[in-house]
């Protein structure tokens, strides 16, 4: 028998899988905790393949028939685009007609489509005109721990749709372990407004924790001292990868689109000083200003003997996954919207990140082989990282979203089921604000008429 050889033109794939993912052997048991649970809590490691194949899962198993859809909310619209992209590949058909996307502006589906990835936001819109949201069998929250305020109000909205729809069934879908938080909210449910009673049945809600993801390790680490400026070190530690590593891509995290574009232009200035035989960097940027094109070349396949850099804001820590990714960057800050009630002022500051969020961020290197995470801070530092971000709906300007649910016929937003309510002097302050134009008392109930009355305020003028 011949002796078999491997030679340069065998390349490793680009994509696991489906029958590779973690996912996979927990297929039968996800499918029954579905269909016997209204609520179901899916806890997995970036990686085990929740977001591409649960939707995959249901279609299979026939929670599309009759006309209906699964949908798939994501916090941001890069990710909802790219893994629709995605599932579209192994399923098999042309983006946008069994599978396709809904964005702000772009609404990529048709009559055929069975599995739809959506904004959050889009989905709260979408209620404006179904409150009910008939036309979906399955909701699919994915990437929940982000916390946003339109996840936050979309699991509100859910809590309360379950009452009148036993047979929607909600998936929630995070990252890291809130398991215990999410099952206490749907486990307890809405209150009756006339007897302050709760209203939901013991076990009704199904959760399944820790579906392994990352299996190769990731080695951290830090600095002596923390950097002072950490734009430049981010760009200094690219070029000590690149000279000193092995292969793979690097991804950097920075907060924002300014720092990001420094970043880009000072490493394509610098690589053009690099001797040939190490190879060229081919930077990118990522962040969520950029068009939906511009942002899909960070998905290209990188050119023969060149390293791809992503500089990235935290769109990267868990919505989107970019094949190749061995090195990471994590700069420890996150910019935050801030909300003064007093002032009527809301403020984007760099706030240094959670402990959470630089767990997400090393988490995506390593996930094809061993990985490295370089944290531009100290040890003790990251100690004294919070567990957790606050949530957004504690620290945000409310006001478009108390509009939003006045519109849904929510008038005692006091008393909404928010996973985490808002800060308790924020909303009278608001209410009293609104009263002048018209858009309380007066509030108009079609989506088109509700636009135009949101329209009308100052900030909008």
């Amino acid at each position: 028998m011949a002796e078999f050889s491997i030679d340069s033109n065998f390349i490793p794939a680009l994509h696991k899988p489906p029958a590779l993912l973690p996912i996979a052997k927990h297929r039968e048991s996800l499918l029954y905790v579905i269909e016997k649970f209204p609520v179901t809590i899916v806890i997995g490691q970036t990686g085990s393949g929740k977001t591409t194949q649960i939707p995959q899962f249901l279609e299979n198993a026939g929670w599309c028939s009759d006309g209906k859809v699964v949908g798939i909310t994501q916090p941001r619209r890069v990710a909802a685009t790219t893994v629709a992209v995605r599932v579209a590949e192994e399923f098999g058909c042309e983006i946008g007609k069994e599978v396709g996307y809904s964005i702000r502006f772009e609404d990529v589906t048709s009559s055929s489509t069975r599995i739809k990835f959506l904004t959050d936001g889009l989905l709260i819109r979408e209620a404006l005109v179904d409150p009910l949201l008939s036309r979906y069998s399955v909701i699919m929250v994915d990437e929940a721990h982000e916390r946003s305020i339109s996840t936050d109000v979309l699991l509100g909205l859910l809590r309360k749709i379950k009452r009148k729809r036993p047979d929607l069934r909600i998936i929630i879908s995070s990252a890291t372990l809130q398991a215990e938080e999410f099952l206490k909210f749907f486990s307890e449910g809405p209150e009756d407004t006339t007897t302050g009673k709760n209203n939901s049945k013991e076990n009704e809600v199904a959760t399944i924790i820790s579906l392994e993801g990352r299996t190769y390790p990731i080695d951290i680490l830090y600095l002596e001292s923390s950097a002072e400026d950490y734009v430049e070190k981010a760009i200094k530690t690219v070029f000590d990868i690149h000279t000193q590593e092995g292969p793979g891509d690097i991804l950097v995290f920075l907060t924002g689109r300014e720092e990001i574009d420094t970043a880009v232009q000072a490493v394509s200035e610098r690589a053009s000083e690099l001797d040939a035989r190490q190879g060229t960097l081919q930077p990118l940027h990522l962040y969520a200003g950029l068009s939906t094109e511009e942002q899909m070349y960070v998905f290209d396949k990188t050119p023969d003997n060149t390293r791809k850099v992503v500089f990235s804001t935290n769109i990267a820590e868990a919505s989107v996954t970019i094949e190749g990714i061995v090195y990471v960057v994590d700069c420890g800050f996150v910019k935050q919207r801030a909300y003064n009630p007093k002032t009527g002022i809301e403020t984007l500051t760099a706030t240094p990140v959670s402990k959470a969020s630089a767990q997400q961020r090393a988490g995506r290197a390593g996930r094809t082989k061993p990985g490295k995470c370089f944290r531009l801070y100290t040890e003790d530092s990251y100690g004294a990282l919070p567990d957790a971000n606050i949530p957004e709906i504690q620290r945000s300007n409310l006001a478009p979203i108390i509009l939003q649910l006045k519109a849904l016929g929510i008038d005692n937003i006091v008393r909404f089921g928010f996973l985490s309510p808002p800060r308790p002097n924020l909303c009278p302050k608001l209410l009293s604000f609104f009263m002048p134009w018209g858009l309380w008392t007066n509030m108009p109930s079609s989506p088109g008429r509700w636009d135009s009355g949101w329209r009308r305020l100052p900030w909008n003028q």
